[in-house]
């Protein structure tokens, strides 16, 4: 039979801007996995959302699920046979249980002995039988974050189900979930075009929905609104946040878009705080090519616009504009540093206290750090000024009321009351990079301070238990340490994270090895990732990350001066020797061989004495890796010289000599020379592939 594709569409009440990435990140790999566990074949996966509506296309599906034989096994033959290989009772009622005759037993070897086995066929049934099914159970998988029932029901969904309609090929399908059957019927747009509409097919259904101004397709919606922004406004070269207007699209089935203007006095509020009230209205404000906020900006609708609702909506504009103003006049009558206290009055975490208690906590990380870092006396006065005043505006009416205004208002208050820019620009900046790809504090006392914080988040959360696997992060931590080790990295922020973590433990009062290690490992495990997404190459990281596992700028020159090497071309040449150390010496370990010290006075082979003459001409090459001036760069360069002499000693000399104080001491001269390079990095764990394919 023909494959055929599925269309099924769940109608619901206003579904939140989020619910396309939570079903698209949650649903979809359930049904698909349950497509699967069912035996039914498909094709491409499409999924699409609405406002009210989740549409799922299913390309070439299987009209059947697979037919399958599944093996069940039984007694153990000792019992289930007697001597002379006649059945037992045990047999008998193992094969009635299954409603087979003893005939068809079968003997199978498991786990080393002879057990029966009854062979089941099972045919598969119609695609259109089971779907249902399908979809049942992976709704019912779900944990549907503040999920709603209706209709006095158990069941709960995101919102509740108003229609489904579903088909497969021309052939309606009869599924039914929350209590709502299936139907060969949809809905247009809410007031476009409100009516029932029949369906035929799933062709017919993306015709007639798309007639009647449903663009089911949110990058279609994305990209229909850019163009309608620039038709509108008449200037391509305005700029606006993209992924505010996804969001605002997102509750939009048919956007509508009316250019609205601002009134002369807002454009003298900080700009700030001018498109955070326009995006807290899901407004999209726009700025010219430098940055600069326009007096224009544009609202969004769903399908209907004109003149009358797009003043309404500017009214309302203007009056949370007024409001800003008024919040703005009022918390300017508290000094700044005044709203400390009220901090006490803000619950951070149920283990931890305060916010008041977490600034008093930051204080005492930049204490650890002063350890590793050295500041000027402006640096020192900059830092504490901006940590005693970074979660201030929490306790302000603006922030209450335009919470994404967080960082931002504080930098504004801070410099309205005669605090210097770097303390106001660290205020805000301390809160970067909040994305991937963001901006990074510009300063190094901002970036100081959005490490302190990140540490202080890190380890208090992790200490409070939070599981993070997978893509579960629902406290965000893995970005939280990504952003710390862009910081790290681009400010050069030279010290021991270990140290520096377990000083913190100490902080929260809860210290052990046992957090320590557990806090490193995560955080090692971020490094690694955002290594790996640098596309460096698993033996690079391994190699400098089994050494060095506390100093990420030492890491990160390291793997630099490697990668930069291997791009050379001459690793295979030079690096080689280097892992055949490494390697013998491993080999060696697993063998238990406990070769002990080397002593020269043991060296018999000419060309073993000219190693460890080269290896003492040489030692000082270790100074390259120490302080400031060390010379990632040079030290690998110095490895060329290294070559010959060990391919010599290969070549020459038999390591594994049958007399074990000449193997113990060749072993221990190769040792010698290897931890001279475990100064830099364990050659053992690149493997001979990488090297042999850069």
């Amino acid at each position: 039979m023909k494959k055929k594709d599925i269309l099924i569409e769940i109608g619901c009440e206003d579904l939140p801007s989020w619910s396309e990435k939570y079903f698209n990140e949650r649903w979809i790999p359930v049904f698909t996995l349950l497509l699967e566990e069912y035996r039914i074949g498909y094709g491409e996966v499409r999924f699409f959302t609405t406002p009210r509506r989740l549409i799922l296309f299913i390309k070439s599906v299987s009209p059947k699920q697979q037919d399958m034989t599944m093996e069940i096994y039984g007694p153990p033959a000792e019992i289930a046979m007697d001597r002379n290989g006649d059945l037992t009772p045990v047999a008998e009622k193992f094969a009635r249980s299954h409603n087979v005759d003893t005939k068809h037993l079968l003997i199978r070897e498991r786990k080393g002995k002879k057990v029966l086995v009854v062979a089941k066929h099972e045919k598969g049934k119609q695609t259109t039988e089971v779907i249902g099914e399908v979809l049942r159970e992976s709704v019912n998988r779900l944990e549907i974050p503040r999920g709603m029932k209706w209709n006095g029901g158990d069941f709960k969904f995101l919102r509740p189900i108003r229609w489904i309609t579903a088909f497969y090929g021309t052939k309606p399908l009869k599924i039914s979930l929350g209590g709502v059957k299936s139907g060969n019927f949809s809905y247009g747009h809410r007031t476009l075009a409100p009516s029932k509409l029949k369906i035929s097919s799933s062709v017919d259904y993306i015709d007639k929905i798309l007639k009647n101004f449903v663009i089911f397709d949110p990058e279609v919606r994305f990209e229909y609104a850019k163009t309608e922004i620039i038709r509108k406004t008449g200037n391509k070269n305005f700029t606006f946040d993209e992924e505010h207007l996804k969001k605002v699209i997102a509750t939009a089935e048919y956007p509508v878009i009316e250019v609205c203007e601002l009134k002369e006095e807002h454009m003298e509020i900080p700009q700030k705080v001018v498109s955070a009230v326009i995006m807290a209205l899901n407004g999209i404000p726009l700025s010219d090519k430098d940055g600069r906020l326009s007096k224009r900006y544009i609202a969004i609708f769903d399908g209907t616009g004109g003149e009358e609702i797009k003043t309404n909506y500017q009214n309302v504009l203007y009056a949370k504009m007024e409001d800003a103003v008024f919040f703005i006049e009022k918390d300017l009558q508290t000094k700044f540093n005044d709203y400390t206290e009220r901090l006490k009055n803000i619950a951070y975490h149920p283990k931890w206290g305060s916010m008041y208690e977490r600034v008093q906590r930051f204080h005492k990380i930049y204490e650890v750090l002063t350890r590793f870092l050295d500041f000027n006396v402006e640096e020192k006065a900059n830092i504490k000024d901006i940590i005693n005043l970074c979660k201030n505006d929490l306790s302000t009416l603006m922030v209450t009321e335009f919470p994404s205004l967080e960082g931002v208002i504080g930098r504004v208050y801070a410099e309205k009351q005669q605090y210097n820019s770097t303390v106001g620009a660290g205020i805000e900046q301390h809160y970067w990079p909040r994305f991937s790809g963001d901006a990074l504090p510009q300063s190094r006392e901002a970036s100081i301070v959005s490490v302190i914080v990140r540490i202080e988040t890190i380890c208090g959360f992790l200490l409070s238990d939070v599981e993070v696997k997978g893509s579960g992060d629902p406290y965000g931590l893995k970005k939280v340490t990504n952003g710390m080790m862009e910081i790290i990295w681009e400010k050069n922020l030279d010290f021991s994270i270990r140290e520096v973590i377990g000083k913190t433990l100490e902080v929260f009062g809860h210290y052990s090895p046992e957090s320590e290690d557990k806090i490193m490992d995560f955080i090692l495990q971020r490094v690694d990732n955002l290594f790996a997404g640098k596309d460096i190459s698993p033996g690079i990281r391994k190699a400098v990350m089994s050494v060095n596992e506390e100093n990420f700028v030492i890491q990160k020159e390291k793997i630099d001066a490697l990668e930069n090497f291997f791009k050379t071309g001459s690793a295979k040449n030079l690096l080689v020797p280097f892992i055949r150390i490494a390697n013998i010496l491993k080999q060696a370990y697993e063998k238990n061989i406990a070769f002990g010290d080397f002593e020269e006075s043991l060296l018999m082979d000419e060309t073993e004495k000219q190693l460890f003459s080269f290896y003492k001409e040489n030692m000082t090459i270790s100074e390259l890796l120490e302080g400031e001036t060390r010379d990632y760069k040079l030290f690998i360069q110095q490895l060329g010289k290294w070559r010959k002499i060990i391919d010599k000693f290969f070549d020459d000399v038999l390591v594994m000599s049958d007399d074990v104080k000449l193997r113990n001491n060749r072993l221990a001269l190769l040792k010698k020379i290897n931890d001279l390079f475990l100064l830099f990095a364990d050659f053992s764990l690149i493997p001979i592939v990488e090297v042999e394919d850069a």
